[in-house]
Parts: structure tokens; sequence; C-alpha cells
């Protein structure tokens, strides 16, 4: 297992390290209210709104995750010059690297929730285009980044392509800092190389090229994934069944999931990717990370939307693994 003495000290390293989240930028809307009737125009319930609540989704969910925990998370990604990109502004003050351009429109994903349950999520996106312009403000921004770690925050709406991967793998390496991707299909020939990638079940199986059921079988993926993308670690969340996870020279490890009871797993994955890779920023090995970063999803999974957890609730939910187990 691990020692919660070593994770604290890891975690009291936080404050200092800056981390560089690049990938797609998601402005999340949540309508909470209560459903009272059935709409007599369609078979639909109606929802009598109570609240709105704005919140960073995607990269954005990402850096607030990093933020929340005393780190810094500089913010880098695309949205467009609208009332949508003042809200990630006015959401994301400090870090923020943020290229507003008119040529693209800022995506948005909108839920209406009643009594803790989705009815329905309504997408407002277009694929993200990188202009040439756009493009020199990201090599600028990259090239300007003194940071200890890079997250690759991929969501498949355009903001990652080879060309940006170049650029930031080349920066971590100059830097000598982890690069991790949380990846999606069809951008895996872009990940070859990184520091570790954190697929979900179903982006394993598209990345190995095998089903990823039982232990034996993600075992076989994570040893393709390692191989195929020449990493130094792969590791696999599984939902309910927690994370597996290999590196280089040492056995596979799985940690099961420590959730009391499942809300929401929406962002759950922006929480894995921020808080392993901020870990490992300080200092952390693999198996110490993946006890912190499966801890945190294990928080954020029982609230409602995307969400992020604080230094001391997580340390308050290690403690509670600890004695578990």
């Amino acid at each position: 297992m691990f020692k919660l003495k070593r994770i604290a000290e890891v975690c009291s390293r936080f404050a200092n390290k800056k981390i560089l989240v690049f990938g797609d930028i998601i402005l999340d809307r949540y309508i909470f209210g209560q459903v009272e009737r059935i709409s007599p125009e369609a078979p639909v319930p109606v929802v009598k709104v109570d609240s709105e609540e704005m919140r960073l989704g995607g990269a954005g969910n990402v850096a607030a995750n990093i933020d929340q925990l005393g780190a810094k998370a500089l913010l880098l990604g695309v949205v467009g010059a609208d009332g949508y990109a003042d809200e990630i502004a006015r959401l994301k003050k400090t870090g923020n690297w943020v290229i507003s351009d008119p040529a693209n429109q800022t995506i948005v994903k909108t839920r209406i929730i009643s009594q803790r349950q989705q009815i329905v999520r309504v997408d407002r996106e277009a694929q993200i285009r990188l202009g040439s312009a756009v493009m020199d403000q990201i090599k600028a921004a990259v090239d300007a980044a003194e940071i200890d770690a890079v997250i690759i925050s991929d969501y498949a709406k355009g903001t990652v392509n080879a060309e940006v991967m170049s650029l930031l793998k080349a920066r971590a390496t100059a830097l000598n800092v982890p690069i991790v991707v949380d990846p999606k299909p069809p951008h895996f020939d872009f990940y070859h190389g990184v520091t570790g990638v954190t697929p979900n079940q179903k982006e394993a199986e598209a990345m190995a090229g095998n089903p990823v059921a039982g232990d034996l079988d993600v075992a076989l993926a994570l040893k393709r994934i390692r191989r195929k993308f020449r990493t130094d670690f792969a590791l696999i969340t599984r939902g309910g069944k927690g994370i597996s996870a290999a590196e280089k020279n040492r056995k596979i490890f799985h940690l099961p999931a420590f959730s009391h009871e499942v809300f929401d797993v929406t962002g759950a994955g922006d929480t894995v990717v921020a808080v392993l890779t901020l870990a490992l920023a300080a200092g952390a090995d693999l198996r110490e990370a993946v006890a912190l970063a499966n801890a945190a999803a294990s928080i954020v999974v029982e609230k409602i939307g995307t969400a992020q957890v604080g230094l001391e609730e997580l340390l308050t939910r290690l403690k509670f693994i600890l004695k578990q187990h």
C-alpha cells in the first residue's frame, strides 16, 4: 500500500508546482430544477428552474483540479470570441493562457438536472480550427512555459493535433518534465513517446486492440499500450473496478475504487490525470501518484457534475482508505 506520512510530504510540495494544461476547453453549464409535470406539448418533463451554474470542463476542469489542490495550472487552449469565452475567463482568473479566436466558437455543454438526475444534455460545439495566427500564439506560449509537467486533455474537438503535440513533447523534453495524456481516438498516433497515458476502458481497448474486461485482459492491454506508444507508464481507469497501471520494469498493479456512492462520473478522468500528474511533478512514484488520483476520483464521483477536490478533503479520504485496508 502506501504511507500517509509520505503522501502528505508529496502533497506539501503541490504549492510550488506549475502545470501546463493544453487541450479542448469546454464550458459546462448546469441548469438545476424540479420536475413537477409532463408537458402537454410532448411527452417530456417540464423543469422549473431553481438555479444555473457555469463550470470549467474538459481541459478547463483539469486545470481547476490542479488549482484546487494549491498548485498553479497554466491553461492553454482555444475558445471563441463570445460571451461564453468571457465566462471561462471569469472562472479561470489566474494562469489563463486561453486564446480567444473569432474564427471559432466556445464549446458549451448544457446539462439539465433534477433531483440529482441528468434529464438531458445539449451540446453547442463545432470542431476547433487552428489557423496560422493561433498556432503562432500557441508556439509562443509553449516556448515561454516554465513548468514542472505537461498535461494533454484531448477530447477530440480539434485543439490537439500532431504539430502541437510535437511542440509540447519538445518542451517537456527540454525541461526534463513529465508529459501525460488523457487520450481520445482518432489521435492515438500523436502520443508516441509521452511519459504516460490515462485511457478509460473503452479507450484502452482501442489503443491496445484487445477487449478489456478481466484482470488478464487489462494486463495485456497495458503491456501493448506501453510498447506501442513507447511510454514510461500506462494506466487504465476502470470505473467501479478502480485503476490498473503498469510501468517500466515493474509489475502491473491494481487499486480498487473507493467511492461510497457514485452520483456522477462526469470529469472523473480529468481529476485522475490532474492529480496523477501533479503528484508525479511533486516527487511521487507511480504507485503513490495513482493512489492519490484514485482517492481524488472517489470523491468527485460523489458530487454532481464536473467537480474538484481540495487538499484536506483528499488527505481525509486517504486516511479513511488506510483504515479500511
